[in-house]
């Protein structure tokens, strides 16, 4: 594995286990964060991004601050885009939400607390497999051994099991996750024999792992969404996200425009 691949495994470890345990990673400067809800603290934004993000969110909220000079914190919440709608239900709701597919969304109990969502980025769906790995073809996997992909209700899964059911491919031995960063972490952990991940992360995964494109599927297209009840802040934010700067970091993250 090459040092840029470990360092980006690592920092989804540490983001993805703050997050499981309620915690945010903070960007930029600023108060503590405040109660969760838009708005939440004076000088604080709420960002909740799918874990497809968890390399670029940081880079994004960095380059947001050195390039505007905002002080604002912003606390960046990871995770599944089924649970990040979820938190938003119970009353968690972000400053900005960008999910992982346009489906997720829907699942609001209160749609109009957030602005129409805007289109923001897209990524494909890909197997990852170890590189030596005998699989080159979507074709092989019933023969593999277990077949790691995300649960059907968070945006991987769904297009997973989308496309599995189009093509007509039963697999035999399949490891449930919650999302894509636990799958790609099954893979590289040797745990399993191939998982379903987007070319994001198994770009992030380096040299370890081999990415097999999956024919005539659709990108997700990952939408973003402001609170209407956000601060100045987070809507700057959100603004500078749809921007050259951002659209930069996108695409050397492997996102491409939807």
């Amino acid at each position: 594995m090459n040092r840029r691949a470990t360092a980006a495994l690592a920092t989804v470890a540490l983001l993805l286990s703050g997050c499981a345990a309620g915690g945010a990673a903070a960007a930029g400067t600023g108060q503590a964060a405040g109660d969760g809800t838009a708005g939440g603290g004076t000088g604080v934004v709420q960002f909740a991004a799918a874990a497809s993000l968890t390399d670029v969110a940081p880079e994004l909220t960095a380059a947001y601050a050195r390039e505007t000079g905002d002080t604002t914190t912003i606390q960046i919440n990871l995770g599944a885009s089924s649970k990040l709608v979820q938190q938003a239900n119970a009353g968690e709701r972000p400053d900005v939400l960008v999910t992982a597919d346009t489906e997720a969304p829907k699942a609001l109990e209160d749609p109009g607390a957030f602005a129409q969502p805007v289109d923001l980025v897209a990524n494909r769906l890909v197997v990852a497999v170890p590189a030596d790995s005998p699989i080159t073809a979507p074709g092989q996997l019933p023969d593999a051994g277990a077949v790691a992909m995300c649960a059907p209700a968070v945006p991987c899964g769904r297009a997973a099991h989308a496309y599995l059911d189009r093509e007509g491919i039963t697999l035999h031995t399949v490891s449930e996750e919650a999302d894509v960063r636990s799958v790609l972490t099954k893979v590289t952990a040797g745990q399993v024999d191939a998982g379903f991940v987007y070319a994001t992360d198994a770009a992030a995964a380096g040299d370890t792992v081999r990415a097999i494109e999956l024919p005539h599927l659709k990108p997700n297209v990952y939408p973003l969404l402001v609170a209407t009840a956000a601060p100045e802040a987070a809507q700057e934010f959100a603004t500078w996200l749809r921007g050259d700067s951002a659209a930069k970091l996108f695409r050397e993250a492997g996102f491409s425009q939807p």
